[in-house]
């Protein structure tokens, strides 16, 4: 089998290859990815208790002595 024929499996670049040079750096990617995860728990966060203060608008007790 010839190295870099299955397409599904990435080749290993040499260190001075042109590509390696173009390639982001890796705190980058994980910077990304941690920001990307703190966002989605965010989001996840600002509508449950988004719905939650909707729904206790909407159910909740009217004002006055009850």
């Amino acid at each position: 089998m010839v190295a870099g024929s299955n397409p599904a499996v990435p080749t290993l670049l040499a260190r001075g290859s042109q590509e390696t040079l173009t390639e982001r750096p890796r705190v980058l990617d994980t910077l990304y990815l941690l920001l990307g995860i703190i966002g989605f728990m965010v989001l996840i966060a600002v509508f449950f208790f988004g719905g939650f203060l909707i729904l206790d608008f909407i159910w909740g007790r009217r004002g006055g002595d009850l």
